[in-house]
Order: C-alpha cells, then structure tokens, then sequence
C-alpha cells in the first residue's frame, strides 16, 4: 500500500515537492533553527496525533526514532497532545455548557 507522500507524488508531484521543499526549510536552512530539530520532531508527533493521523504519527515518530529522541520524550508528547486535545474540547463545549448553566442567551 502506497503512504500518503507516494500518492501525492503520483497524482500532484509538485505539491509533493512543495512539501519536501517546506520540510528541508524548516528543518534545514540556517534561519529557522531557533527550535531544535528534536523539539520540531516532538511538535510533529503532537500535531500528527492531534489531527487524527496514524499514518503521520508513526512517520513522525520513526523520524525521531532516528534523531535519538527518546521513548520516554515520544510518550511525553504524546501525553502533552492527549492532553491539549481534551482542553479544546472543553473550549468547544463552554458554549453548550453556559447554555446548561443558565449563564448563556
């Protein structure tokens, strides 16, 4: 079975490129190294578990796998992701809930 990333460059490769380009940009060029490669690794496995991605979070972190980030950072990630999730859901209920509580029109 073909990843993501495959199909992309079958059916659009310049926006696959774009992508690749994008990645080594961030990763890569020397002005935007004010965050870690580690950290941006950990911030792609947060964001991938966020949006739902299996495929991505297990690309991400066989990345960081292989940039010596640990198990245990993986797993705080993971945690630190788990855990913003369940706080935006409590933003998008705070409507529903001051509707219950009286304190909405």
């Amino acid at each position: 079975m073909k990843t993501p990333m495959e199909l992309l460059k079958e059916f659009a490769p310049e926006f696959a490129q774009n992508q690749m380009d994008e990645r080594a940009l961030l990763f890569e060029h020397p002005n935007y190294q004010a965050i870690p490669g580690k950290y941006k690794l950990l911030i792609g496995i947060a964001a991938a578990a966020i949006a739902g991605s299996d495929t991505c979070t297990q690309m991400w972190v066989i990345m960081a796998k292989g940039q010596g980030v640990t198990n245990a950072e993986i797993v705080e990630a993971i945690m630190v992701a788990r855990y913003m999730k369940q706080a935006t859901v409590n933003d998008t209920v705070a409507g529903a809930l001051a509707k219950l509580s009286g304190d909405a029109p």
